[in-house]
C-alpha cells in the first residue's frame, strides 16, 4: 500500500496524562479495533478518542485513524496522542476506501468498531455492543442521539420501490405508516428494544472481525453514502445477523461531510448505483420515482444537481470522487493477453488450422503491439501468457520486446483467475491500493488513451467490471463503429484482497461475480476481422476512419475514407439488416446460454465450427 503508511504507536504525548487509558499498540490481539476514517476532522476527533478512552475501561482497544488528505491538522492532532495508529491515505478516497485501508491494519482483533469521526461513545456502549456478538449476531448497531439527547431515526429496510415511492411522495408525513412504505423505520416501538434488522446508518457499528473478513472489502464504488447498505446487504447474504442494541447509544453531530448540492445528488445517484448492484431489474424504474422526486423540487438549488445527475449519466462524474495525490502509484494496470495457450471449445480449432500463429504474429505486430506502445499513460505492465511448447521461431519475435521492457512473458498450459492474480501481483508488485486487469487480444488495438481511461475511472472510485462501450472494427477497407457494453476488451477495477481478475468469467458473464459498468465515450479499441477469427461479422456503422487516426496512431492510415453514396447506402440498407441480424444472434445466445449452460454452449460451437 503505497499511499498508507502507518506510523508505529508513540510514547506519551505531552497532553497525555500519566495513568490515562492507553489503547493496544499494533502487535497482539484485542477484544476490539477500531477504524475511524477523518478528513478534516480536527474540531471532533479528539472528542471520539476521548470516548473510547473512557468506555474501554476493560478491554484491549486498538485504534487506527485514516486520514483522506485532511487540510487541517487532524493528523497533527492525532500523532500528539501518542498510541493511536495514523495511516494517511494520499488522498481524499472516501469512506469505504477508507475503511478498507484501516481493515487492513488491525492486526489481530475479535471484532472492529467502524466509526464516524462526529461521534462519542456513551457508558457502556462497547460492552452493549460486545455483549449482542457475544449472543449470536454478528453485527450489532447502536442507538443514535443527537447533541441534545433526541433519538434519531437510524434503523433502515432494504430498499424497495413500493417504499421509495412513498418516502418520494410523503417524506415525513404519516411517520407510522405501514414499514411497506418506508425505508426508514419511525417507529418509537423499535427503537427501545433490541431485535434483528436489515441495516442502519453506517456512523457506528460493530462487526465480528471473522464476519468481516467473510464479506470481504467495502464497495469504493460508494465514494460516500450507501457503502453502509451494501455492506450490510453483504453480510447478510453471507448468512449473517445484524442486530439493533438499544442499550448501547452514541450521540452523532453529524458534522462530517455537510451538506451541499453535490452531496444531495450524491445521496441520490449512490441509491440508483446499489439498485443496480443488487436489484437490477427496479434501478431503471427507481431512477424514474427519484426523478419525478426531484423535479417537486427542482426550486431548491440543493436538489437542481440531483435532477441533472438523473437527467444525464455522464453528470455522474462532477459529483464527488476519489482524489488521490499519488493516482499513479495508488493503482496498478495490467494489461494480459493469451497468445497461444492450448485452448479448449471452437477457439482450439481455429488455432489448429495451418498458419494460424504466423498470421497471428504479423497482427500482433501490426496493431497490438504499436497500440499498446502509442498509450498516453505509461504507467502500466503487459503480461503475455505462451505456450511452453510455443516455436523457437515464435520466442524470436517477442523476445525484443522482452528485452525492451514492453511486455512480460509467461509461459503455462492452462491459466485460471486465480493463476491470474497470482501473477498481476508478482508482475506489478502489488505496491498500489488497486489492482487493474484488462483483456487485450493478440489480433486487437487499444486506443491511445485506453488506459488513461481506466485510470481515471479507478480513481472516480468506479469498481467492479469496467467496459468501454464504443469500439471500432476495421474489415475489408472499411471502418465501422460498434457500442458493444460488455466487449471483450473487459475491464477489473478492485482492491488486492481476493483479487478476481478480469478473467473471472466470460467477459459478457463478468456482471454475475461483480458490479459492471459501461462507459461511453469515443471508441476505446479496435477489432480487426480477419479470415482467422472466431467471430467474423461486420458489426455497427460505416464511419470515416479520418476522425479516428489520432486515437488509434497507424493503425487506419491505409483505410481510405467511404463517399457520401455509401455512408447513406450503409445507413439506409446495410446497418438495418445487421442489427436485425445481431438483435436475433443476441437473443439466441442468451437462450442458448439459459438452457445449456457455458459448457454445453461450448460444446455446441465446436460442433459447429467442426463441420464447416
Amino acid at each position: 500500500m503505497d499511499t498508507a503508511e502507518a506510523r508505529p504507536v508513540g510514547p506519551l504525548a505531552s497532553g497525555q496524562e500519566q495513568g490515562e487509558r492507553q489503547f493496544s499498540g499494533p502487535d497482539g490481539e484485542v477484544d476490539v479495533a477500531a477504524v475511524v476514517v477523518t478528513y478534516n476532522s480536527a474540531e471532533m476527533i479528539e472528542g471520539l478518542v476521548e470516548s473510547l478512552r473512557r468506555d474501554a475501561t476493560d478491554i484491549a482497544l486498538r485504534v487506527v485513524a485514516v486520514d483522506n488528505g485532511s487540510t487541517d491538522d487532524t493528523v497533527e492532532r492525532l500523532r500528539r496522542l501518542g498510541d493511536v495508529i495514523v495511516i494517511e491515505s494520499g488522498g481524499n478516497l472516501g469512506y469505504a476506501a477508507g475503511i478498507n485501508i484501516g481493515m487492513r491494519s488491525v492486526g489481530a482483533a475479535r471484532s472492529v468498531l467502524i466509526l464516524n469521526p462526529d461521534v462519542r461513545l456513551l457508558p457502556g456502549c462497547l460492552a452493549a455492543l460486545r455483549g449482542r456478538l457475544g449472543r449470536g449476531a454478528a453485527c450489532a448497531v447502536p442507538a443514535i442521539v443527537d447533541a441534545e439527547g433526541h433519538l434519531s431515526h437510524s434503523l433502515r429496510r432494504e430498499p424497495s420501490l413500493t417504499a421509495a415511492a412513498a418516502d418520494a411522495v410523503l417524506g415525513r408525513l404519516w411517520p407510522t405508516r405501514p414499514s411497506l412504505l418506508s425505508e426508514t423505520v419511525r417507529s418509537p416501538a423499535a427503537y427501545r428494544r433490541p431485535h434483528r434488522i436489515d441495516w442502519a446508518t453506517g456512523a457506528a457499528l460493530l462487526v465480528d472481525r471473522r464476519t468481516a473478513d467473510r464479506v470481504g472489502p467495502w464497495d469504493e464504488r460508494f465514494f460516500l453514502y450507501s457503502e453502509e447498505t451494501d455492506f450490510f446487504r453483504r453480510l447478510r447474504d453471507c448468512g449473517g445477523e445484524v442486530w439493533y442494541e438499544p442499550e448501547a447509544r452514541v450521540v452523532h453531530s453529524e458534522a462530517g461531510s455537510g451538506r451541499t448540492p453535490e452531496l444531495v445528488a450524491l445521496t441520490i445517484v449512490n441509491a440508483v448505483r446499489y439498485a443496480e448492484k443488487h436489484h437490477r431489474r427496479t434501478a431503471l424504474p427507481l431512477r424514474g420515482i427519484l426523478l419525478l422526486h426531484e423535479l417537486r423540487r427542482w426550486r431548491d438549488p440543493d436538489h437542481r444537481v440531483a435532477l441533472s445527475a438523473l437527467l444525464s449519466r455522464r453528470r455522474w462524474e462532477d459529483l464527488p470522487h476519489t482524489t488521490s495525490g499519488d493516482a499513479q502509484g495508488a493503482i496498478d494496470l495490467l494489461l494480459v493477453t493469451r497468445f497461444n495457450l492450448p485452448s479448449r471449445g471452437p477457439e482450439s480449432l481455429i488455432r489448429a488450422q495451418e498458419g494460424w500463429l504466423q498470421s497471428r504474429i504479423e497482427l500482433f505486430e501490426r496493431y497490438t503491439v504499436p497500440s499498446v506502445r502509442s498509450q498516453t499513460d505509461e504507467g502500466f505492465r503487459w503480461l503475455v501468457y505462451l505456450d511452453p511448447q510455443s516455436p523457437q521461431w515464435l520466442l524470436d519475435r517477442l523476445n525484443p520486446l522482452v528485452r525492451q521492457g514492453l511486455l512480460t512473458v509467461r509461459y503455462s498450459e492452462e491459466v485460471s483467475w486465480q493463476d491470474l492474480a497470482a501473477d498481476a501481483r508478482d508482475v506489478t508488485g502489488g505496491r498500489g491500493r488497486l489492482l487493474v486487469t484488462a483483456n487485450l487480444d493478440n489480433d486487437d488495438a487499444l486506443a491511445a488513451d485506453f488506459v488513461a481511461r481506466l485510470r481515471d475511472a479507478a480513481s472516480r472510485g468506479l469498481r467492479g467490471a469496467v467496459y468501454l462501450a464504443d469500439g471500432l472494427i476495421r474489415v475489408d477497407g472499411r471502418v465501422y463503429r460498434w457500442r458493444d457494453p460488455d466487449n471483450a476488451f473487459c475491464s477489473v477495477i478492485e482492491t488486492w484482497d481476493a483479487p478476481m481478475t478480469a478473467w473471472r468469467d466470460w467477459h459478457i458473464l463478468l456482471h454475475r461475480h461483480m458490479a459492471a459498468t459501461a462507459l461511453e465515450g469515443p471508441p476505446g479499441w479496435l477489432q480487426i476481422v480477419h479470415g482467422r477469427n472466431v467471430s467474423n461479422r461486420i458489426r455497427g456503422r460505416l464511419v470515416d476512419p479520418l476522425a479516428f487516426r489520432r486515437l488509434f496512431p497507424g493503425a487506419l492510415d491505409d483505410v481510405a475514407s467511404p463517399s457520401g453514396r455509401e455512408l447513406i447506402a450503409d445507413a439506409l440498407v446495410a446497418r438495418p439488416a445487421r442489427e436485425g441480424r445481431e438483435m436475433v444472434r443476441g437473443a439466441a445466445k442468451r437462450v442458448l446460454l439459459m438452457v445449456l449452460g457455458k459448457n454445453g454452449l461450448e460444446r455446441l460451437k465446436e460442433r459447429c465450427h467442426g463441420g464447416r
